[in-house]
């Protein structure tokens, strides 16, 4: 008899080895069993968590299934499982996923057998991990937790369907590790650019929530940063294995080294403090290791050195729906600046420039300069909606 599905996997303590979560992979599977050798690895006492997207765009994608029984992976759904799920379903497009770097998956797509054990495992992948650890309670989502409270988030999750909106923020949001994102600059002398300026401003002003309550530490992947980087109590493991940066693996024992493990007392000075930015004591030593740089990316242990599309429209569409927060946040330790060339489908992120662009003037008139462009902009949208036979019975008089 199968198994019901479940949303959230729950894991005791390990009293007889370590645990480790790693970043991800996206088929890097080589650069895994060299990182757990150099650890010392044995399956047998110790446990190996993931913060899914094991599969595209790497060499060994086809590999997954022999990874994760050889290392006893334990993984959390990540958006690209999620689409090969949907693409298997006849929910998404092979274009879609030819886009995310599946070309593995669809070269053999005629080997249904294959497809369908892949599927199968991606499709009982929860969207949650929770484990109790020495340090108290930490849990594992893919991309970030679009709520506060690991309570409601664990709550909400169980609860909905697969297309449930709070479980594609978890494995689609980036908004907590974007602190602005660039927009065209909309055309002047209209009434639209005011309102477009007025839109975006706020929209600059985006970060995402802080701190997440009744957890003691969340780790999520899914947007590259160049070294491991902790925001409150979330902590990016995802260091860009596949374009070029360091495979990370964490020790959950070395949790205090990367977040403040003091008792916390909620007070209304909690609620208003702007989030904080910590730069752990590892980051140093990740810094200062004289990666080489290639075109302002550091590279460290390949594993795919293929161009990476920087947007999403996806993405895009349900970042819309996370909350918007008061003031941007600083990055302590930017991430790398990466320029490489656009595809329609892929869903790696924008690393945007922290300075913003300077805005051109509304116009060269110092005085009654916006007054003069709002009379324009009015004069242009009455005279676009004026029929023809009007104009041109204008032009007779």
């Amino acid at each position: 008899m199968t198994e019901p599905y479940r949303a959230v996997h729950r894991y005791p303590r390990n009293d007889l080895g370590r645990d480790f979560v790693v970043g991800d992979l996206h088929g890097c599977f080589a650069q895994l069993r060299t990182e757990l050798e150099a650890r010392h690895f044995d399956p047998q006492r110790d446990r190996l968590f993931a913060v899914g997207d094991l599969v595209d765009r790497g060499p060994q994608s086809d590999s997954v299934l022999e990874a994760v029984e050889q290392y006893g992976i334990k993984s959390v759904k990540g958006n690209h499982e999620d689409s090969i799920v949907r693409w298997h379903a006849g929910e998404e497009q092979a274009l879609a996923l030819l886009g995310n770097g599946a070309d593995w998956l669809l070269d053999r797509a005629e080997d249904r057998q294959w497809v369908g054990a892949i599927a199968a495992y991606m499709a009982s992948l929860p969207y949650l991990i929770e484990i109790e650890t020495e340090h108290g309670l930490v849990g594992i989502v893919h991309a970030d937790s679009p709520v506060s409270d690991w309570n409601r988030l664990v709550a909400d999750i169980e609860r909905e369907r697969a297309d449930g909106k709070t479980r594609r923020k978890a494995i689609w949001s980036r908004t907590r590790w974007k602190t602005y994102q660039p927009h065209p600059a909309p055309s002047r002398n209209t009434l639209r650019s005011l309102l477009d300026k007025a839109r975006h401003s706020v929209r600059g002003e985006t970060h995402a929530p802080g701190r997440i309550d009744n957890v003691t530490a969340v780790i999520v992947g899914h947007t590259p940063v160049s070294v491991v980087t902790a925001k409150d109590n979330v902590i990016n493991v995802d260091t860009g294995a596949v374009y070029g940066g360091k495979l990370t693996i964490m020790d959950l024992a070395d949790l205090p080294k990367w977040i403040d493990m003091s008792p916390r007392h909620s007070t209304e000075a909690d609620v208003n403090a702007e989030p904080m930015w910590r730069e752990p004591a590892l980051a140093h030593s990740l810094a200062d290791a004289e990666l080489p740089v290639v075109n302002d990316r550091i590279v460290s242990d390949s594993c795919d050195d293929s161009a990476a599309d920087l947007h999403d429209e996806r993405d895009e569409r349900d970042e819309r729906d996370v909350a918007l927060a008061e003031r941007p946040v600083t990055v302590a330790q930017p991430a790398a600046q990466v320029e490489p060339a656009r595809t329609p489908y892929d869903d790696v992120p924008h690393i945007a420039p922290e300075a913003r662009p300077r805005p051109e003037p509304l116009s060269k008139f110092v005085a009654n300069g916006m007054h003069i462009t709002v009379r324009m902009s009015m004069y242009n949208v009455v005279s676009e909606r004026q029929p023809a036979v009007d104009t041109v019975a204008t032009r007779r008089r």
